[in-house]
């Protein structure tokens, strides 16, 4: 068996119960809104509000309502919180502390006997880890767009599926490129990382295109090299479909951020290679 089959196998054994209870969040999403009526409760809930900001006469069966769909609409809002989270935290956690954990253990000193180099050793077991990551997302992603959604909710559906998984090869490489340089807790790492991506990302499409002041210059040219291509993931695969053009820019900065983190993990690699423990 090679390296790349038993590092999936491996990965497989070892977060299997996690996937487990992320593929329930997307079941219960399934279950929720196909056996209650969640779109109807979303619409019923909007026009109350409406009717109350504008002032208008609200009848007791729209409250009666309303206060029936509370219960409903909090448990379908904690579904779709754990289940978004939980895809998330997934392909972070999948390459775990790969490497430093090992080095720290003096556990790598196995591997450094192998005849194979230490760095060829490690990337193969983590390609093994990255087609375990895009299998389970893929499976997740499936399940949860089976969902009766409200267009307001982010759930993926079937046209969102490619773009979910090319984010989760993107968090796969970051959270082991950050374990590659050594650092331990890199799943955490990698989320908090995620988190300012997502912050960084909404003042980025808030800022006003052409603004000439060095903070609006920095944001709208220099942020994009250095944070997650979220929304990114979304563009490159719109663009794939038929009769549109495909979105160059986008294709690019997602190739450049998992080259960028690819790259980091290879150094971080060689320089362990030659120095597998911490004196």
């Amino acid at each position: 068996m090679n390296i790349i089959k038993a590092s999936l196998r491996n990965a497989v054994r070892r977060k299997w119960k996690f996937a487990l209870v992320v593929f329930l969040f997307a079941v219960g999403l399934v279950v929720l809104t196909n056996v209650y009526d969640v779109v109807g409760a979303v619409e019923r809930r909007v026009e109350f509000v409406e009717a109350v900001r504008n002032g208008d006469a609200v009848t007791r069966e729209q409250v009666e309502a309303t206060e029936r769909d509370t219960g409903l609409m909090l448990c379908f809002a904690m579904l779709t919180y754990a289940f978004t989270l939980g895809t998330t935290v997934f392909a972070f956690v999948m390459p775990g502390g790969l490497v430093a954990n090992e080095r720290k253990s003096t556990a790598i000193m196995l591997w450094a006997q192998h005849p194979m180099p230490l760095t060829s050793f490690y990337l193969q077991r983590y390609a093994g880890i990255q087609v375990a990551t895009v299998a389970a997302l893929l499976i997740f992603d499936f399940t949860a767009s089976l969902a009766s959604l409200p267009s307001e909710v982010s759930v993926p559906e079937w046209e969102g599926v490619p773009s979910n998984c090319l984010l989760g090869v993107l968090a796969c490489a970051v959270s082991f490129g950050i374990s590659s340089l050594g650092i331990r807790r890199a799943a955490f790492f990698g989320l908090v990382y995620y988190l300012a991506s997502v912050l960084l990302g909404e003042l980025i499409a808030n800022t006003p295109p052409g603004t000439s002041n060095g903070l609006g210059e920095f944001t709208t040219t220099v942020l994009p090299f250095l944070i997650l291509p979220i929304q990114r993931t979304s563009d490159l695969v719109a663009g794939i479909g038929s009769g549109v053009a495909l979105d160059w820019g986008a294709t690019g900065m997602v190739v450049y951020h998992f080259a960028l983190w690819t790259a980091v993990a290879w150094l971080g690699l060689r320089g362990i290679e030659q120095r597998p423990l911490k004196l």
